[in-house]
């Protein structure tokens, strides 16, 4: 990343906090002091470590991130960041792009067959060349021009996902947008269990609906997400449900009910035992 933008961040970018930029869907955090290990659900999306490293948890396994390389994260994914050094004169800058389907699908429909996407490999973690961060560059200053924004940014990440599909791990990304493939199919399997937190799993029935055995749809689902099914809900129904307390305050027994527990001392055990504190300690 070119010195320049980074030093153009710096001088706008609040410390310690997410936000989003003028261009929809591209989000910075900026930390100016090391933080504990902080869980949330990444949405589907492209994330670069600007300057700066963090540590990444994704179920049992950690993963560092610098600019070296970039996050992909095709689903709904519980994890938790660590960001061990960072100060105000050398602060950690992240990046985050939400995926666009759409977008992704119309580029793909243009990639001439005589290009074809490489093989695919597991993990979230790509390398990240100068050609895609050339990109990304010149989509970040493109905020200093805002009345072009509307015209050029969109022009700017079709050739970003022009590059990750052409990229060392670009099938990955391809998958994400076939119909019928197993990454889109775990991709519906984590949006009707985000939109049906309160509802028991039965994965017989979820892996029926994504027309997918149980044992493949099991192997496929842990290979994207890290997770269980079942662990994969609990993650979501903790993060969700700590948004709330913190959002609503004292409505824990309601909360817990509204994210799927039935019995509060369940959920006080769990949610403990998760974030390293009881629920009423966030209030």
């Amino acid at each position: 990343m070119n010195q320049t933008t980074i030093d153009q961040l710096l001088a706008v970018l609040p410390r310690n906090k997410t936000i989003e930029s003028a261009v929809s869907g591209l989000f910075f955090y900026c930390a100016d002091k090391p933080s504990k290990a902080v869980s949330y659900i990444q949405e589907p999306s492209i994330c670069i470590v600007l300057q700066g490293e963090r540590e990444i948890y994704l179920g049992a396994d950690c993963q560092r991130f610098d600019n070296s390389n970039l996050m992909f994260c095709p689903v709904n994914i519980p994890l938790s960041m660590h960001i061990k050094h960072a100060s105000i004169k050398n602060p950690v800058i992240v990046l985050s792009m939400k995926l666009d389907l759409a977008m992704i699908r119309d580029v793909l429909a243009q990639i001439p067959t005589t290009h074809p996407v490489a093989g695919s490999h597991l993990g979230i973690k790509w390398h990240l060349d100068d050609t895609i961060m050339d990109a990304f560059d010149r989509l970040i200053r493109l905020l200093d021009y805002p009345n072009d924004i509307d015209f050029l940014s969109s022009l700017i990440q079709q050739e970003i996902y022009y590059r990750l599909l052409l990229a060392e791990q670009g099938n990955k990304l391809k998958q994400l947008v076939v119909s019928g493939s197993h990454t889109h199919r775990i991709a519906q399997a984590t949006d009707w269990i985000k939109a049906h937190l309160d509802e028991p799993i039965m994965v017989e029935s979820l892996a029926s609906r994504c027309g997918m055995s149980v044992s493949g749809f099991h192997q496929h689902f842990k290979e994207i997400t890290q997770l269980s099914p079942l662990q994969y809900q609990k993650s979501l129904r903790l993060m969700e449900a700590r948004r709330l307390i913190k959002m609503h305050g004292a409505q824990i027994s309601q909360i817990a009910m509204q994210v799927g527990y039935e019995s509060p001392s369940q959920f006080s055990r769990e949610y403990k035992r998760f974030f390293g504190l009881s629920p009423s300690n966030e209030l």
